[in-house]
């Protein structure tokens, strides 16, 4: 008998696809314009740092109630209100002139990214078969990866030829577009909703080891990213970091789907447990790094390494939990990553003060280590639940 050949490409992932896409290239649009934005409006590096940072505290302040509005709300209604918050914000930037009201609509965009992440690796879950979750995952990924390639340049771009607000007011345009192409999903039940705001709609007990490693292992990406630029271009002067975001961007899209099949085939804790070298053998070239070439090594070692550990470690949390507690377990992956991106540069940078780079990007393999050594002793005892 003749399988029937099954696809990622439903309707509903590829209209999911192309408008997270949208709303990411916004997203890394004014990500990348709002710090120097705010170094335009001559603001001390403390209070950018403050104005930045209010961002991280709203997404993970936000966590205990986007888990069952997930699990219990019409998703593609969500979907389009934490579009409608981030639009919000957007705007809010071209007018805010003071750092109280600019703080405001930052803590209303980390509300609005933080509930669209987790909703949208959810609706992925749903829109794909159940034999291709770790494709499909790596797949959705590439969104986020097209954004982060050119958004940037085009903000940067925008903002050299007509200034700020015309940039901003651009992004802002994206999430309206993302938004009205939601509209073409179509819903995935006609049940009644109902929110419950219960412990295990919050958090999912089975994505708590997914959560966890991906905590230690964002605690390492986080000092990665945050000194990565000042120790290549500052410290070592060494040419070619555009180069390196290049090789990155086109690395990470060979590495989701390549992964996702490793997963799918061979377990996620297979593709997990080779990410984690490859992170680890990343972080020893940057910190030795002192040449062009090997700053475009430890890029394609980063996009197979870190970036292949993501997706990998929400698709094990979501196949752990089951398909009526999705919500719950993308929420609880995501407070894991956002508690490493909100102590680990903090972490990082002491350590900066009171070694040096070195030994900062040296010291970044432990946290990986702990993952890789968390992940297999789980593995050894639960290996049944994997499928």
């Amino acid at each position: 008998m003749n399988k029937r050949k099954t696809t990622i490409w439903s309707y509903d992932f590829t209209i999911l696809f192309v408008s997270t896409c949208i709303a990411y290239l916004g997203q890394f649009m004014m990500s990348t314009l709002l710090p120097k934005y705010l170094d335009h409006m001559e603001l001390s590096s403390t209070m950018v740092g403050v104005v930045i940072s209010a961002f991280s505290v709203t997404a993970l302040g936000s966590r205990p109630f986007i888990g069952p509005l997930i699990d219990g709300y019409n998703k593609n209604k969500l979907f389009r209100i934490a579009l409608a918050f981030m639009l919000f914000s957007f705007f809010g930037y071209t007018v805010a002139k003071s750092v109280p009201l600019l703080c405001v609509f930052r803590l209303t965009h980390g509300v609005g990214l933080g509930c669209f992440a987790a909703l949208a690796l959810t609706m992925v879950s749903e829109c794909v078969p159940a034999e291709k979750l770790a494709s499909g995952i790596g797949v959705y990924g590439l969104s986020s990866v097209l954004a982060t390639a050119a958004g940037p340049g085009i903000g940067l771009a925008i903002v050299e030829r007509f200034g700020y607000r015309a940039a901003f007011l651009f992004s802002a345009a994206l999430l309206i577009a993302a938004m009205l192409l939601s509209l073409r999903m179509k819903p995935k039940t006609d049940r009644e909703y109902k929110v419950k705001f219960r412990l295990n709609n919050i958090v999912s007990r089975q994505a708590l080891m997914p959560a966890f490693v991906m905590f230690m292992a964002c605690v390492a990406r986080a000092g990665f990213t945050t000194f990565l630029v000042v120790l290549v271009t500052d410290v070592r002067q060494i040419g070619g970091i555009s180069t390196y975001y290049i090789i990155n961007a086109l690395a990470l899209m060979a590495s989701r789907p390549l992964m996702g099949k490793i997963s799918d085939r061979k377990g996620l804790h297979v593709t997990m447990g080779i990410s984690f070298v490859l992170f680890a053998l990343n972080l020893v070239a940057v910190a030795f790094c002192n040449s062009t070439p090997v700053l475009c090594l430890a890029a394609v070692l980063n996009a197979f390494g870190f970036g292949a550990t993501q997706p990998a470690a929400q698709a094990m949390g979501l196949k752990l939990s089951g398909p009526d507690n999705r919500g719950a377990a993308s929420n609880t992956v995501f407070i894991g990553i956002d508690l490493g991106d909100l102590l680990g540069p903090i972490l990082c940078g002491a350590l900066v003060d009171l070694f040096n780079y070195e030994v900062m990007f040296l010291a970044c393999i432990l946290p990986v280590a702990v993952s890789a050594a968390v992940l297999f002793f789980w593995v050894k005892k639960n290996r049944a639940k994997l499928g």
